[in-house]
């Protein structure tokens, strides 16, 4: 098919007006031809028409102006979803909108940073940070830089680098094969295997694959907070915790003062063994 020169091709016609849920006027405006032509282009391409009055401007959905847009992206650093959660939008239309209105995407560690200037730790506090056990990635998310120049640093410092985790990347042994990263994790797992819950290790959050849990046993997340008086794990943790609760992501917390003496830390998993069909392993 011969392409009309400024005509997009398929894919970003069906984006624009099936996932952005931009009008054929709107769209017409953006390239320059009437309305009745982008149905025409429609039609070619086999992109059914939705009914009249659902588009965005219809649905009461006014999409912010480039100076609005710019100052979400580089003003308040907000990520391509937080912003299209404000819109009811797809988060695919914001890198749409920006190329509208010729705004620079953002680098995503700006927008991991919000704006703040990232903090090379002293060869002192590296030394000693990691001697205590904390990790590359936990230093780096403190620091606002990546996980790869901690350990460049480390290299060239020659600060030991271990297997990635707390205690020195130590791994305790559980009863099914897994490995876990403390003793608090190890009799998580043992007890889920125990009460024949089939469990996986180390999922990817649904809404952001930078975000992992401890565990998973069906839909559930369980995330066993076993770091105390470290503001990095702290603050990642009340990240999860807010993320959980505005995707409706179930999710089991289990402290580490649960696991003091006397206490039932089981408790908030009865409920898995109670709505999941188990599998008793031994």
């Amino acid at each position: 098919m011969r392409q009309t020169p400024g005509k997009p091709d398929r894919e970003t016609l069906r984006t624009q007006y099936e996932v952005e849920r931009l009008t054929t006027r709107q769209l017409g405006e953006m390239y320059g031809v009437r309305h009745i032509t982008i149905r025409r282009w429609m039609n070619a391409y086999g992109i059914t028409a939705r009914d009249s009055g659902r588009g965005l401007a219809n649905r009461g959905i006014v999409p912010p102006t480039a100076e609005e847009l710019y100052d979400l992206v580089h003003g308040q650093h907000l990520g391509y979803r937080d912003i299209a959660a404000r819109y009811s939008v797809d988060f695919t239309a914001i890198p749409h909108w920006l190329e509208k209105h010729r705004i620079p995407k953002p680098h995503v560690w700006d927008t991991r940073r919000k704006g703040r200037t990232p903090k090379i730790p002293s060869p002192e506090e590296l030394r000693h940070r990691r001697a205590a056990g904390e990790s590359a990635s936990s230093i780096a998310a403190s620091c606002g830089v990546d996980k790869r120049t901690i350990i460049d640093l480390c290299r060239k410092l020659e600060v030991p680098i271990d297997r990635d985790g707390w205690n020195g990347g130590k791994r305790y042994q559980c009863r099914d094969g897994h490995e876990a990263r403390s003793l608090y994790e190890q009799r998580v797992d043992d007890w889920l295997t125990e009460h024949g819950l089939a469990h996986e290790v180390e999922p990817r959050y649904p809404f952001d694959s930078r975000y992992k849990a401890d565990y998973r046993v069906g839909d559930t997340y369980i995330e066993v907070w076993g770091v105390q008086d470290n503001p990095a794990y702290t603050q990642r943790k009340a990240d999860k915790i807010r993320l959980c609760r505005e995707h409706n992501i179930d999710l089991i917390s289990i402290n580490m003062w649960q696991f003091a003496k006397g206490r039932r830390w089981w408790r908030p998993l009865i409920r898995l063994s109670q709505q999941i069909p188990t599998e008793r392993l031994f």
